[in-house]
């Protein structure tokens, strides 16, 4: 078949046959490498193949060809269309039959021939009427049975569709609707009359959508019929022609009914991995893998307790045969003892450390006293003369089994350090942990998984599952180990492929790989910062006005220095050493003057600046100090001025 122009193609395609399988044979190409333009392709490469699967008609444009005016008509135009009388031959009896709108139904109808003609021994002059009754098929081959008049009566014909001549329709013209026309092979070509347009022969150019499958291409490609290009058809060639079209492993997650299924991978995941295992690098370009279906397992995530390489991170399915036994969990603040709350169990804690309450009117606690966690309620407190209301937490407190329980409340920003009092000996599953514990808690395997080959999990002293989550996975193997199945994310691991024409094998039991799979740090960040939290932030302590340093911090446990420095005592000659009677040379000006601390077993020691006696540096003058250094301040903060100090020093010195 000789290439034609794509628009040529279209308007001689026969809809009823397809699909129809195209090769490009010149491709057109738009500046800019524009490929897609208002969701119409338009740039073909030479060599590319379209497998037409419909039309869609856009627009009509009526022309005239002895005037050239063209008109567009509506796509719902009630005019009727004839055959001009100018134009009525066909080649063959097979055009004159398929010219037919109406197509083999419309029968008998009547034609003539523009020729003599002999068939058969039987002699029809031109002009003489021949009617065709019916259409039977002999050996894959089309003939027509007819019959017309001679000399001696009725005569019956058997002329095979590939019959040649000139054949034209006689007796009264038929009018056709234009979806009739545009229905006909044949009459899509021919010159029409319409007398409701014009009094000339009128040819109708119809413009479609074409609608085909490419290769590499997700959705149907929609193409102008009007696109510069030649094609030929190469349908017969391109049987077993297969038309990749590529998908997303998020978007096979939402297909039904279609598994199990073999694909091919594309191209692998962009992003850094999100699990630490051994099948995240098979994943690549060329591999192919067996999708066995969807998922319905839920997951726990998981830490251990900080080691050498600090805590790792875990997801684990409710698959885990393992067993696990509660700890004790630990809460740092008053605050995150509300945790517990409203879950209908009773929360009994220790208090690890001495905690001093940051309001004047609410308890401080002391190491060892127990506490029952209430509920939360509200209170009246005193700040900078103020009464404020504040949250705070109600709890019964003993400090032992002989003494009665009292009741106190405490801020949400008290920090501390509180331990859960567990009693609970009692060996759980995972899922009976979610079904009767809250989450977050503490536990320990005390069972491994013996269907796993090393379940890392046994080696940790201490596990926090965190939460639940229910993300669906799909269950996943690669065709050269069937068996052995992994459950990849498709929301988090996202990857193109497409469905190979190779069948599944037999489904067969499998080897689950998934049930304990270690995240990477990164990733476990990322988790936390997509799952949803109503949780308020903690409540921010009060001020504190004990102590101000040089650039107005404000600090607490250190007392202000204003008393002045004493004069130095003077030294006899005979007491004086080589040292001291060289006097010191002068600092510069830029120069930090930092006090020199004598060391002392007595952590509240005092420690001489000239002749003054200085309370030494508490602890949390000590933190802001060091902070201000580490974090590049230019600032030099001192426990009083002891840059005067120290000029009154020196000036006694040289005067002495």
């Amino acid at each position: 078949m000789e290439p034609l122009s794509f628009q040529e193609y279209i308007l001689s395609l026969d809809i009823a046959s397809l699909p129809r399988v195209l090769k490009v044979c010149s491709g057109v190409y738009f500046q800019g490498s524009v490929y897609e333009v208002g969701g119409r392709e338009c740039c073909l490469s030479t060599g590319d193949l379209i497998k037409i699967t419909g039309l869609h008609l856009q627009k009509i444009t009526c022309e005239d060809p002895e005037t050239g005016q063209a008109t567009e008509l509506p796509l719902n135009f009630k005019g009727h269309f004839q055959p001009s009388r100018d134009k009525l031959s066909y080649m063959s009896l097979k055009k004159l039959v398929r010219s037919r709108p109406a197509g083999l139904q419309d029968m008998p109808f009547a034609f003539a021939s523009a020729v003599d003609l002999t068939v058969d021994g039987q002699f029809i002059p031109k002009g003489q009427p021949i009617s065709l009754l019916s259409v039977a098929r002999h050996e894959g081959q089309e003939f027509a049975n007819c019959t017309t008049m001679g000399k001696d009566g009725q005569h019956l014909l058997c002329l095979p569709f590939s019959f040649q001549g000139q054949f034209c329709e006689c007796s009264g013209q038929p009018s056709y609707t234009l979806s009739q026309v545009l229905e006909s092979e044949a009459m899509r070509g021919q010159r029409l009359k319409c007398s409701a347009l014009s009094r000339h022969s009128l040819l109708l150019c119809p413009v479609y959508e074409v609608q085909a499958i490419m290769h590499m291409r997700k959705e149907v490609v929609k193409i102008p019929s009007t696109l510069e290009v030649d094609v030929e058809d190469v349908t017969e060639e391109s049987q077993h022609t297969h038309f990749i079209k590529p998908l997303m492993l998020s978007e096979v997650l939402r297909l039904e009914g279609a598994f199990p299924m073999q694909a091919e991978i594309l191209e692998g995941p962009e992003y850094p991995p999100i699990f630490e295992n051994d099948w995240i690098p098979h994943l690549q370009k060329g591999q192919k893998i067996q999708i066995h279906g969807k998922s319905c397992a839920w997951r726990i995530l998981a830490s251990s307790s900080k080691g050498r390489r600090g805590s790792r991170h875990f997801l684990l399915s409710n698959t885990y045969q393992g067993k696990f036994r509660r700890r004790p969990r630990e809460f740092p603040t008053v605050f995150d003892l509300t945790t517990s709350l409203g879950m209908g169990k009773c929360l009994r804690v220790v208090v690890t450390k001495d905690c001093e309450s940051t309001e004047e009117d609410l308890p401080s606690l002391s190491m060892g006293d127990r506490l029952e966690v209430l509920h939360l309620a509200k209170t009246q407190v005193r700040r900078q003369a103020e009464h404020k209301s504040i949250e705070v937490l109600l709890c019964s407190r003993s400090s032992g089994e002989d003494e009665e329980s009292e009741q106190l409340m405490l801020p949400l920003d008290l920090e501390g350090g509180f331990v859960e009092e567990v009693s609970d000996s009692r060996r759980y599953s995972l899922p009976e942990i979610v079904e009767q514990l809250q989450l977050p808690c503490e536990v320990k395997v005390t069972t491994k998984d013996s269907s796993l080959a090393n379940d890392i999990l046994g080696s940790f002293s201490a596990l926090r599952l965190e939460a639940r989550i229910t993300e669906p996975f799909l269950v996943t193997s690669l065709c050269e180990a069937p068996s052995v199945s992994f459950q990849i994310p498709p929301q988090w691991l996202d990857m193109a492929l497409f469905f190979t024409e190779e069948p599944a094998p037999p489904q067969t039991a499998l080897t689950d790989r998934s049930k304990v799979e270690e995240l990477t740090e990164s990733f476990y960040y990322h988790l936390l910062k997509l799952m949803p939290s109503n949780e308020a932030p903690p409540p921010r302590p009060p001020k504190r006005k004990d102590f101000r340093d040089k650039a107005g911090t404000q600090l607490s446990g250190a007392k202000e220095v204003t008393e002045k420095p004493k004069p130095l005592p003077p030294l006899s000659k005979s007491k004086r050493t080589p040292e001291e009677s060289v006097p010191p040379s002068p600092k510069p000006r830029n120069a930090r003057s930092r006090p020199i601390v004598r060391s002392s077993p007595n952590e509240y020691s005092p420690h001489r600046i000239g002749s003054q006696m200085v309370p030494k540096p508490t602890k949390p003058f000590k933190e802001a100090r060091d902070a201000n250094v580490s974090d590049g301040s230019d600032h030099d903060y001192e426990l009083i001025d002891d840059i005067k100090t120290t000029d009154k020093m020196q000036k006694a010195v040289l005067h002495y």
